[in-house]
């Protein structure tokens, strides 16, 4: 009798064990929809100036209106008005070791030079220069002065 027992439950075993093995080697279907995730949207942009700013501005410099009225000489009204047109460099206009003029139409900047030392004269995007201008100096036999472009269109800087 154990040996009919052992019989009819070894069918069994290779039935229920078959059953088990073809469970586990079929794949599941492929799902369509997972393919065709739409994209995700564009992140806004953050605006950005691009105007180019000056690194500092000082304080504003107020004009003086002449010398004394009651200059008889012509030369003198002329001395009178430009050391009224005068700007000279100030404290307040530094900025690191860069000294920043505020512009003011008809003004006489005033900018101290040292042999054997480069002095640059920056302006701001968009002015240029108009002419070679006139450079009042004690001895500039030595001196190369030149000018350089940087940037084009309305960026470019003198």
């Amino acid at each position: 009798m154990a040996h009919r027992s052992s019989m009819s439950v070894l069918p069994a075993l290779l039935v229920t064990t078959s059953v088990l093995a073809g469970c586990a080697t079929v794949k599941p279907p492929q799902i369509a929809y997972d393919s065709d995730v739409p994209p995700l949207p564009a992140a806004p942009t953050a605006v950005i100036d691009e105007r180019s700013r000056p690194l500092h501005t000082p304080p504003a410099w107020t004009p003086s209106h002449g010398g004394a009225a009651n200059a008889r000489q012509p030369t003198a009204r002329v001395e009178n008005a430009n050391a009224a047109a005068r700007v000279e460099p100030r404290r307040e206009g530094y900025y690191n070791a860069i000294q920043i003029y505020p512009y003011s139409e008809g003004a006489i900047y005033q900018v101290y030079a040292a042999p054997g030392q480069i002095t640059n004269i920056a302006l701001e995007a968009g002015e240029r220069l108009t002419d070679t201008g006139p450079i009042a100096a004690g001895d500039t036999a030595r001196w190369i002065i030149g000018d350089t472009t940087s940037g084009a269109g309305d960026t470019a800087q003198v």
